[in-house]
């Protein structure tokens, strides 16, 4: 019997021996108790690759799956589409509500964070040479007397020729007739005179130089109709309101203060866009200049410097509206950068809910602040100068702000689309692509989608250009037509813009076929923006059709570029 038992002992033993550690224990040169998963790679957590698989340390000594590549492709594939029904998810619940959604807080947005990787292949391919950056770095032209100019790589061409050829801004034209006491006033723009006397005796000039209120309602109405369709500092139920009425609504006995001289400017300089702007008068007509000094004398009776307020903020906006559309170039940009620094001394840039404002107040707060930053974003594009905001100090909500499309849907307004173009992707482009530090192309396509894929309501899809033409639809107010072409414009620019180096790089290197260049689809990209662009502007000029869209075909043919017949190659 014991013979027998001790017999068994041994068989068993030889069995035992004959059995492997597992993969990971042999790595670490454990003891395996080789009964699978055995209790070594249970205690370490990895029990699903015992007995055949091992971990190995990888960036960082993280410990990964060894022979996992498809593991991490994947991983990467699936943070993409994170990324992606998050941005779908946020476009589409912005159009409801100004609050955050509940899965897009912060905590959320950063669980896909580490399971990315990146090796350093991908963060070094393709590097832009110091050769290919030379003109990254702008203009800049300094006159015999010292007085220096600056445009940067995004300027429009206009500025930039300026710049080489040494030309002056146009003079603004002060030889207006005014009231004797004012001029001097409208020269020392944005101070203040010291003395109080002469202050009054300039605010009753000032009221006594307004219109009838007949002209005024008249000027009112076409201010709002032809130029508040794209900037409204000041709604319009809030000018009534709180300007208008107080000065042409008031008792005559009322006193001549009752208005202050801020919100006084305002409503000088609305009576300026809308008789600039008036169809009926030639352009850049005297009367509407007149306007304009009477608003900024008014602006200077109580020195926004020291009395900073809200119509301070809308009299600014307003009067670069004026300077933009009366080519008043020179003092525009400083003008707009001290209004930004007015309203953050103010406190636009938080949300009025910490403080519990009156939902009204709210409202009018908000949108003062997105149409302020979004004038900033736009110009800084057309200057090629950085934005004066900061999305890092910004927590300022949108403003809820929708309207009825053809079929009678709510969707999101011209107004709250341009906010949240200019905030959540025309922001991220001033950053990463035109900033002072040179990017790699990789994040120059990035961007371009991007851009491409932002979301545009249908009722601001021009015909033609991702809108459905309807022909049985009734006609497109003139403020709607001008809101689509200018939501269509503003992505076309961002996108020439982002390309026009590369572009320019492109047939530099191969001037005979530009596509045999590595940055071929920035070619492609600039050329489609600017073959866009001009039929949407000018739809008659070219084979007088209008709303024509052009496709550069698969294989790509020269003829484009130096045919009239562009038919022949570039279906419409």
């Amino acid at each position: 019997m014991q013979a027998s038992t001790s017999s068994m002992n041994r068989e068993k033993g030889k069995r035992r021996n004959t059995t492997l550690s597992c993969a990971e224990c042999r790595r670490l040169k454990l003891r395996c108790s080789r009964v699978f998963p055995c209790a070594s790679c249970v205690k370490k957590g990895c029990a699903a690759i015992c007995p055949n698989d091992s971990l190995t340390t990888g960036k960082g000594n993280r410990f990964v799956l060894a022979n996992t590549e498809e593991l991490h492709d994947k991983i990467s594939v699936l943070a993409n589409r994170v990324r992606q029904l998050e941005d779908a998810l946020q476009e589409a619940h912005a159009t409801r509500t100004s609050e955050p959604h509940p899965l897009l807080t912060t905590e959320l947005l950063q669980l896909k964070r580490p399971l990315e990787r990146e090796t350093s292949e991908s963060l070094r391919e393709p590097d832009i040479d110091t050769s290919e950056a030379i003109d990254a770095v702008g203009s800049l032209s300094i006159n015999e007397s010292g007085q220096t100019k600056f445009f940067g790589t995004t300027a429009n061409a206009w500025y930039l020729l300026q710049n080489e050829e040494g030309r002056e801004d146009q003079a603004e034209d002060s030889q207006i007739p005014l009231p004797s006491d004012v001029p001097w006033l409208y020269h020392t723009f944005p101070f203040s005179a010291t003395n109080s006397q002469s202050i009054i005796d300039v605010r009753e000039s000032l009221l006594a130089s307004l219109p009838d209120a007949t002209k005024a309602r008249r000027l009112t109405r076409l201010y709002y109709r032809h130029a508040a369709w794209m900037y409204t500092p000041i709604p319009e139920t809030e000018f009534y309101q709180t300007i208008f009425s107080r000065v042409y609504e008031q008792p005559p006995s009322a006193d001549v203060e009752i208005i202050d001289s801020h919100r006084l400017a305002v409503l000088f300089l609305v009576f300026a866009l809308g008789t600039l702007l008036d169809l009926d008068l030639p352009s850049l007509n005297s009367e509407a200049t007149t306007y304009y000094q009477l608003g900024r004398a008014a602006l200077s009776l109580d020195s926004i410097l020291e009395s900073q307020s809200i119509p301070a903020i809308q009299a600014l906006l307003l009067m670069s509206h004026y300077m933009f559309l009366s080519f008043i170039e020179g003092p525009r940009w400083a003008l707009m950068g001290l209004a930004v620094k007015i309203a953050q001394s103010v406190g636009l840039h938080r949300d009025s809910e910490k403080w519990k404002l009156d939902p009204e107040e709210a409202f009018r707060r908000r949108s003062l602040m997105w149409e302020l930053y979004t004038y900033d974003s736009w110009q800084s594009l057309t200057f090629g100068r950085p934005p004066s905001f900061s999305m890092a100090f910004i927590d300022c909500q949108m403003a809820e702000d929708t309207t009825k499309n053809a079929q009678g849907e709510m969707e999101m307004s011209f107004a709250a689309w341009k906010h949240r173009y200019a905030s959540r992707c025309l922001s991220i482009v001033h950053e990463q692509a035109f900033g002072a530090r040179c990017t790699n192309y990789k994040m120059i396509q990035d961007l371009d989608k991007k851009v491409r894929n932002f979301y545009v309501p249908p009722s601001l899809r021009v015909p033609g250009f991702g809108g459905k033409m309807d022909m049985n639809a009734a006609p497109p107010t003139i403020e709607l037509t001008m809101q689509r072409h200018i939501a269509f414009t503003i992505r076309e620019i961002t996108m020439f813009y982002l390309h026009r180096g590369f572009f320019a790089k492109a047939v530099e290197d191969h001037p005979e076929d530009p596509l045999g260049s590595k940055y071929a689809p920035s070619f492609l990209a600039a050329y489609s923006s600017a073959c866009s662009f001009l039929p949407s502007v000018r739809p008659w000029l070219l084979h007088g059709v209008p709303y024509l869209t052009w496709s550069l075909p698969a294989t790509y043919s020269r003829k484009c570029l130096r045919t009239p017949a562009r038919r022949e190659c570039c279906p419409s």
